[in-house]
């Protein structure tokens, strides 16, 4: 016998050995394959052996299993590969077919060819027509601190936990010092709402509360360590980013498996296509996927959201904002290493077990999570939000003058001067689309109930049409109410008393 007939006959022989075939329905919810203890059997994609044809001892269908699936998502059949880590846009990687057997097109095994004589057959052709590669019907993001399974037939993106959770006393001191003193000013109720966000993403990742957290710091004050021990917890579900595109961007796909999102100096407040897209992150139940070159597919959205940026305006928000718990980071420890290099050994020591562990303990009846802490900051953030006509009677009450050109309150002023008042201030700061008189008015009436107006007459006989203004404190308290805070206003100084004698 040749030895053409000798290998073909091996090879026969290999295929004509029974293998244990699991059923459709255990190969598509099986789970990822667990790790192999030891040297891995299977040598990487464009090895050292220059693509020379190998033999079946090498090729693994359970280690390409462990990092490759084939998942239908929309019309097209395409290989997802996912990653624990690495950058954002390749942790869960959407590869055509194509894309895969160029991947592994210089790595072999023998098969045989519609003749039934010897063929080299790449390892990606192997995988493709195995009874037992991992393939399911869609996905779904299916977070669960418990690891139970998702839906029967789709591939599941949750990874777990990366530490076991156990207690230790001062496990994470530091950290917590700088959650407790840095950022939350020394206000335990604040730190409790706070650490409360951070546990409900752990115990109930699927529960969203709609709301996100937004620190404001300067450069090297610890403001982006607070979402990065907090991600260091589920790695594979933890997004730093600091380009829009990963916020607001079409192509979005490490957002199916996202659960922990830190924006760093990513989105600017004025975008108004930024903002519609961060409220939708921040409370929509349901977000659109879409990968290059697939179909876009709608999956449960469980991103909780962290901004991070030492900008004045950060987000924009309304009046009555519920999304944004906004805190200024005290500049105390900035660019201290040793602080958070401490930080960072203890967390490293059992620092992580313990966090996790109390984050699965913490009571979260205890907080409210839907309301959130009315901070200074936060008050800033909707000062700096506010439109043109809110924004220029905010001056006036400040000032204490309801135009410029005035040095104290008065209860009528003409129409017109307050009106054309506006349109200096307005134009002092560049505002493009200014209110016509008729909307500036309408909003003025909604800024100040109980205004009126009136007309007085003039020496020559006019009768020019003025607004009836209450008085200061009024109109103050009005404004605190609109807003949902107290502002903290200057003391106005009272007049002086007239001096007998004097005119």
């Amino acid at each position: 016998m040749s030895a053409s007939e000798d290998l073909r006959a091996e090879v026969l022989r290999a295929l004509e050995t029974p293998v244990e075939a699991a059923s459709d329905e255990k190969i598509a919810s099986s789970p990822l394959p667990a790790k192999p203890k030891g040297k891995r059997k299977a040598k990487a994609a464009g090895g050292d052996d220059g693509g020379r044809a190998g033999d079946d001892s090498e090729f693994s269908v359970d280690e390409i299993n462990r990092e490759f699936a084939l998942v239908l998502l929309g019309s097209r059949a395409v290989v997802m590969q996912i990653a624990d880590d690495g950058p954002v846009d390749e942790r869960q990687r959407v590869l055509s077919v194509e894309a895969f057997q160029i991947w592994f097109g210089n790595r072999f095994v023998m098969g045989l060819d519609a003749r039934g004589n010897p063929k080299p057959v790449t390892w990606a052709n192997k995988w493709l027509g195995h009874r037992q590669r991992r393939q399911y019907q869609g996905v779904e993001f299916y977070p669960d601190p418990d690891n139970r399974p998702g839906a029967a037939g789709r591939l599941n993106l949750w990874r777990g936990f990366a530490f076991q959770p156990k207690a230790k006393a001062n496990g994470y001191s530091i950290y917590r010092d700088h959650l407790l003193t840095n950022v939350c000013g020394g206000d335990e109720r604040l730190y409790n709402w706070v650490f409360a966000f951070f546990a409900q993403i752990a115990q109930r990742p699927r529960e969203r509360m709609g709301v996100a957290l937004v620190l404001r710091g300067g450069m090297g004050s610890g403001k982006t360590v607070v979402g990065e021990h907090i991600g260091a917890l589920f790695p594979a579900h933890y997004f730093l980013v600091d380009d829009p595109r990963y916020v607001t961007g079409q192509f979005n796909a490490h957002m199916a498996s996202c659960l922990l999102l830190q924006a760093d100096e990513a989105v600017w407040a004025g975008d108004k296509a930024a903002e519609g897209r961060l409220k939708g992150l921040v409370t929509s139940p349901v977000q659109q996927i879409e990968a290059k070159g697939v179909d876009p597919i709608r999956l449960d959205n469980y991103v909780r959201l962290i901004m991070t940026s030492n900008e004045s305006w950060v987000v924009p928000a309304g009046r009555d904002e519920r999304r944004f718990c906004v805190l200024d980071v005290d500049p105390r420890c900035a660019q201290n290493g040793g602080y958070f290099g401490e930080m960072r050994a203890e967390m490293l020591d059992g620092g992580y077990e313990a966090l996790l562990h109390d984050l699965l303990a913490f009571d979260l009846s205890s907080v409210d999570l839907r309301t959130i802490p009315k901070t200074e900051a936060l008050l800033d953030q909707k000062e700096r939000s506010l439109d043109s006509v809110p924004g220029w009677w905010l001056d006036r009450l400040v000032a204490g003058a309801p135009t410029s050109k005035a040095t104290k309150w008065v209860k009528e002023v003409k129409r017109d001067d307050m009106f054309h008042d506006y349109l200096d201030a307005s134009d002092r700061i560049g505002v493009r689309r200014k209110r016509e008189q008729t909307i500036f008015g309408r909003e003025l009436h909604e800024l100040v109930p109980g205004l009126r107006t009136s007309r007085w007459m003039e020496a020559d006989g006019a009768r020019p049409r003025v607004y009836v203004l209450p008085p200061l404190a009024e109109c103050r308290r009005a404004w605190d109410e609109r807003m949902g805070q107290l502002r903290e206003w200057p003391v106005d100084e009272p007049e002086p008393e007239p001096v007998e004698g004097e005119p």
